[in-house]
């Protein structure tokens, strides 16, 4: 999984951090694998996910987030969940980045809205994360992480990309 690698290479995610998926058809979706690290995943690891079911015990503990988004917006073909820490950092003041900072956060992120802080994992989370990003294609969750939705991971993973540059040139910056 190059997606994954490159959220490693990049800080986005440490270790077991993080988590992605993409829709592989209107009932299933493909998800990383939880307590694995992202960055060395294998096509091979990936799981199978039918949606409107029980999650599959070997996906992401935030399976339930993705499955959420999915039946909820059925035109997201991918979602990717990561840990950035300049944007972790800026959501700890209350703020998230603002994408009129740079042209490139126009282009590619629009928008962002934060989730108030809700247990990883859970249902309320879920469903949080579903209406935020129902209004946006990124949001950051308070003391947690960020979420991006795209037509495909490429899409998903260059706005979480984006999200961490304009978080790092807010701090930068001081506005």
């Amino acid at each position: 999984m190059a997606a994954g690698a490159a959220m490693a290479r990049q800080g986005l995610i440490r270790g077991r951090e993080g988590n992605l998926s993409a829709r592989v058809d209107a009932n299933t979706v493909l998800a990383t694998p939880g307590g694995w690290d992202k960055g060395r995943l294998t096509s091979a690891c990936l799981v199978r996910c039918p949606l409107g079911g029980a999650p599959p015990a070997e996906a992401s503990s935030e399976i339930v987030a993705h499955f959420v988004v999915y039946l909820t917006l059925p035109d997201v073909g991918a979602i990717v969940h990561a840990h950035p820490p300049a944007t972790l950092a800026l959501a700890s003041r209350g703020r998230v980045p603002n994408p009129a900072r740079l042209r490139e956060g126009e282009a590619v992120v629009g928008r962002v809205e934060l989730v108030p802080p809700l247990p990883p994992g859970s249902v309320a989370l879920a469903e949080a994360c579903a209406l935020a990003l129902n209004r946006a294609p990124v949001v950051v969750l308070a003391e947690h992480g960020a979420f991006a939705r795209g037509r495909d991971i490429a899409q998903a993973l260059v706005r979480i990309e984006t999200l961490e540059l304009l978080a790092k040139v807010t701090l930068e910056g001081g506005t």
